[in-house]
């Protein structure tokens, strides 16, 4: 029976009554998982999970000209199921489809079903209608929501969870063609929205030849697309021994999509190394680059692992409510962050330390929240929105002061990751503005600079690689450029005199995101195991400013350490005891501490809980702690309250390196300050 909207609004009222009078039950456990999040078209869809209720689970799955509900069988209380095949996906308009999964819980029935009509399909309740799953007035992701709050009742035994996956066209980029002469070792290396372990193959052969036409072909292969993030990457290697000085057409062909660029060896040219770095280039005048020593300094690494404590106190600042804390920040005598609830929805918060009071800046928004930061008088966060037209992405902004909130207006790009130093934003993202639509989907990510007193945007440095976390801090911005392998770079940007300096890890290390404070930049150094292609051992390099003194830590070795920061007396970061692609339930993190000034390892002496993305300032640090098992999350601040001391300071950062790190951000703050004060 079809019905006016106001007569299903009434049935949805009477059924929300009807509902609530039902005995409650305990909702199951329920876990699922799809095999790529970002779908390109044309590789299938498949789904997999387990529940405590074996017999069917139902898929709902939400797009915005799509909807349907299917229905999977489980055995052994696990089900695996290909949603689409490769030809379905391959018709799937792009965008943005959410997945809710239901199980039947102990009663062995699903609390909705679907009735097909000539001219809708309605979502019933018991007998009770509730709404058109295939309403085209209404939103799809509305559409989603409300299956979700629907399941998510507490009357209802049926456990459900929603999950969001991408349809986009299938993409490969190039990001890295190296040129060198003949007996080279050439890396070839780029990104791709390509599931890993899907394969590519290459073919080289001379510009001049057409292998369609029986020329030769120089060299062919297959190579298989390698986990990462944002996107997953590619590489490998060409040894041009038996190749001459000529121009070469290296293709890739994945069977969705193809690219293909050009190469040359010449005989007038210098040997290149395995992975050859990447100029960072930007769009003002020439800078002044300066390279890292060729030699890496030889950390002595200690020989214990019995840490120092210092005295703490530790204090819940917050707990969520069916909600997971997704970013943070601290500055000063505040504490902020976001939650993302059940529904997707973004809530922000802000916390005075002095005062013990927290505050609500934003509440119920429909966008997400993963990136922000706090300086001074502002706060700043990525908007990204969750399919709702009215929502525009870009950049929020808060006035303490004032209690305002405005959208910055963010011109032609996108944004992944926001740092902010006084009237600064430095964020990465696509810049889209010199492109054709059609050719968005190969720009590479680069490095933006937003005034806000200005209301200015400028991009920074770009070059042919993904530039990535940007941090910002005492006149300088730093990043890391994703060079393809295992080769990831930091790059230190003065942004008084527009020079540069590139950190480049030995061979067989990468860097992570760096982060700037006390003035120093901070960055964590991975090195890789050939068997598993998982880290061995993880270094923590320091580097001062303006001087560029680098330092590794004398540490003991772990595979496990993440997230540095400094406040130029201290340098905090996580160490866990599982790695996240080992993790269960019953992974733990712990802070570490170390001090500068003594070359002691500390631990906080009232830190027992498994925390996670430490932010230090001053004589604080925040951190946060993660139930995964009932999906909430809590924000910890812990003060410092006493000192430790050491025998002598022979691991000790240098003198030089502290005077002229706190020499450096006092100069760069005047700078900054007088540039924005104009």
């Amino acid at each position: 029976m079809i019905m006016e909207k106001k007569h299903l609004n009434i049935i949805c009222c009477a059924a929300a009554i009807l509902i609530l009078c039902i005995t409650v039950a305990p909702a199951a456990a329920l876990t699922a998982q799809v095999n790529s999040p970002i779908l390109p078209k044309g590789i299938p869809l498949s789904i997999s999970g387990q529940t405590d209720y074996p017999g069917e689970v139902a898929v709902w799955i939400i797009g915005k000209n799509y909807e349907e509900r299917r229905i999977i069988t489980t055995t052994d209380s696990t089900f695996t199921e290909e949603l689409f095949p490769p030809e379905t996906t391959s018709g799937l308009p792009s965008g943005q489809y959410f997945l809710i999964i239901e199980d039947t819980g102990p009663d062995g029935k699903f609390a909705l079903d679907t009735v097909t009509d000539d001219d809708h399909t309605m979502v019933y309740y018991q007998d009770m209608p509730l709404f058109a799953l295939d309403d085209p007035g209404t939103v799809y992701s509305d559409t989603a929501m409300a299956i979700s709050e629907a399941l998510n009742r507490p009357e209802i035994d049926d456990a459900a969870l929603k999950m969001v996956f991408l349809v986009e066209e299938p993409w490969i980029t190039i990001d890295q063609t190296p040129t060198g002469h003949p007996g080279d070792l050439l890396r070839f290396a780029g990104s791709t929205n390509l599931p890993p372990g899907s394969e590519i193959s290459y073919i080289i052969y001379l510009a001049s030849a057409n292998p369609r036409e029986g020329d030769e072909v120089a060299e062919s292969g297959t190579i298989e697309v390698v986990k990462g993030g944002p996107y997953n990457y590619w590489y490998f290697d060409i040894d041009t021994g038996g190749l001459d000085s000529e121009k070469y057409v290296l293709t890739l062909d994945s069977g969705l999509h193809v690219a293909t660029t050009t190469f040359i060896l010449c005989d007038n040219r210098f040997t290149l190394p395995p992975t050859p770095a990447i100029t960072v280039e930007t769009l003002h005048e020439e800078p002044t680059v300066k390279s890292s020593q060729p030699t890496e300094p030889e950390p002595v690494h200690a020989e214990t692992t019995d840490y120092e404590t210092i005295p703490t106190t530790d204090d819940q600042i917050y707990t969520t409510d069916n909600a997971m804390i997704w970013c943070s920040a601290i500055d000063g005598d505040y504490v902020t962050w976001a939650e993302r609830t059940e529904n997707e929805e973004t809530n922000i918060f802000l916390y005075n330390i002095p005062t013990g009071t927290t505050q609500t800046i934003v509440e119920n928004a429909r966008y997400l929240t993963f990136t922000m930061d706090i300086s001074g008088d502002h706060i700043a966060w990525e908007k990204l929105h969750t399919g709702e037209p009215t929502v525009p992405r870009g950049i929020g902004l808060y006035t303490i002061s004032t209690g305002s909130i405005e959208d910055l207006p963010v011109d032609d790009c996108s944004i992944s990751k926001i740092a902010m130093d006084g009237n600064l934003i430095a964020f990465s993202g696509m810049d889209f503005s010199p492109l054709k639509f059609d050719d968005k989907h190969n720009v590479k990510k680069t490095i933006f600079l937003y005034s806000i007193v200005n209301r200015t945007q400028q991009v920074l440095c770009k070059q042919p690689s993904h530039q990535i976390e940007p941090v910002i801090g005492d006149g300088y911005v730093a990043w890391r450029t994703e060079c393809g392998g295992y080769n990831d770079t930091i790059t230190i940007y003065s942004l008084a005199d527009r020079s540069q300096f590139t950190l480049t890890p030995p061979d067989g290390a990468s860097y992570a995101q760096p982060s700037v404070g006390g003035g120093m930049v901070v960055a964590s150094l991975y090195y890789k195991d050939p068997e598993t292609s998982g880290p061995y051992k993880v270094e923590i390099v320091a580097t001062t400013l303006p001087g560029m003194e680098k330092t590794i830590l004398p540490l003991p070795e772990t595979p496990r350490r993440y997230s540095p920061q400094s406040n130029g007396e201290w340098i905090v970061w996580e160490e866990r005891e599982v790695a996240w692609e080992e993790k269960e339930m019953d992974f733990s993190g712990r802070i570490v501490i170390y001090d500068t000034k003594n070359g002691t390892i500390i631990k906080p002496a009232y830190n027992s809980r498994s925390l996670h993305n430490p932010k230090v300032e001053s004589n604080h640090f925040i951190a946060t702690e993660n139930d995964e098992r009932r999906g909430v999350s809590s924000l910890w601040l812990t003060t410092f309250t006493g000192e430790t001391t050491a025998e002598d300071g022979t691991d000790a950062l240098p003198a030089s390196m502290i005077g002229f790190g706190v020499m450096a951000a006092g100069i760069a703050a005047a700078v900054l300050w007088k540039r924005g004060n104009r």
